[in-house]
């Protein structure tokens, strides 16, 4: 499927992570989804882009989680 879709209640375990995958209804508070069909490019190869890899999803996702820990704005406390 194209997208994979993470979902988590704030007070639930890591275990009680649903990972489902194509588009779904919402079954828990906090949701993740991550396009696999999205195309990237890298500065080196503009011209090939390609399908998104493991680890850039996990570099946004720290960036995601420093952004919220810096702007405590966004949500509430």
């Amino acid at each position: 499927m194209a997208t994979v879709r993470f979902s988590i209640n704030p007070q639930d375990p890591i275990e009680s992570i649903v990972i489902a995958v194509g588009a779904a209804t919402v079954t828990k508070s906090i949701e993740l989804t991550v396009d696999q069909a999205a195309l990237v490019t890298d500065s080196s190869n503009p011209t090939n882009p390609r399908a998104i890899k493991r680890v850039e999803v996990v570099i946004a996702l720290q960036n995601i989680i420093a952004a919220l820990q810096r702007d405590n704005t966004t949500l509430n406390e």
